[in-house]
């Protein structure tokens, strides 16, 4: 449970798409505690969809551990960022000793995402090409910078953003869980603000439609947020629907702590 803890409301939806056969994305949220996951697996048949779910049940069943076992002190910022690092790369670690004892699974990995929301900070971490956004006063803001090679090209100058969506190597990855026995993860923090919206998605959303598009949506008066994150996946699928799509959103409704 969260600390005092500021009112949230959580909600997220995945979509198989229009291409592909197999839904290989992940979601897993709790909103008493505050923690969402999402996740985008890859790799042979079947394999990347039990990544995904791998990272998303480790990473939130660990975070929750924690946190209900931290209920009585309080936890620094540090702390709070350390538990969801070492969540992830305990995540990595399982999914990496499950694709080395199986064939079937050998190369198997996934991207991840997760956010935890505790008093007045949101923390987050990740790996691979999933993003966390924040809509703030209708303005939507990249949080996250996806390990890709497409975005390590951006950083050199060789794209824009917008070219950078319609390129051909879009998909390639720099960074995952399960790929190798160690795994960097980004870590980051934000001060999170009375009706601040968070939006964590995989790439099925942000390769199908652009940062403007997401931002018109998630800055739709009055929409609920069930409804907003159908909205999300309809466009998704109207663009083409070339890969699985997920998206979480989190909704800061009240802060006690202001």
């Amino acid at each position: 449970m969260l600390s005092n803890a500021s009112a949230l409301k959580i909600t997220g939806c995945t979509d198989t798409g229009l291409s592909r056969d197999l839904n290989e994305d992940y979601i897993g949220y709790d909103s008493n505690s505050g923690i969402a996951v999402l996740a985008d697996g890859m790799g042979g048949h079947q394999a990347g969809e039990i990544a995904s779910k791998m990272a998303v049940d480790v990473v939130l069943n660990q975070l929750k551990s924690l946190l209900n076992a931290q209920t009585s002190r309080a936890i620094t910022g540090s702390q709070m960022l350390g538990f969801v690092s070492n969540t992830i790369s305990s995540s990595n670690r399982k999914i990496y000793e499950a694709s080395e004892a199986s064939s079937a699974r050998n190369g198997m990995g996934t991207t991840v995402v997760a956010a935890v929301i505790r008093d007045s900070r949101l923390y987050a971490g990740h790996v691979g090409d999933s993003r966390l956004y924040l809509l703030r006063n209708r303005k939507l803001k990249r949080i996250t910078k996806d390990h890709s090679l497409v975005q390590d090209l951006v950083d050199k100058g060789f794209y824009t953003e917008d070219e950078a969506r319609d390129a051909s190597i879009n998909h390639v990855v720099t960074r995952a869980l399960g790929t190798s026995e160690d795994v960097k993860v980004d870590i980051l923090q934000q001060q999170i603000r009375q009706n601040d919206l968070f939006l964590l998605c995989s790439d099925g959303l942000s390769d199908m439609i652009s940062d403007a598009m997401i931002e018109q949506v998630l800055a739709r008066p009055n929409a609920s947020l069930d409804k907003i994150a159908n909205r999300l996946v309809g466009l998704a699928n109207h663009y083409g629907g070339k890969d699985n799509i997920s998206v979480i959103l989190i909704k800061v409704e009240s802060l006690q702590n202001d």
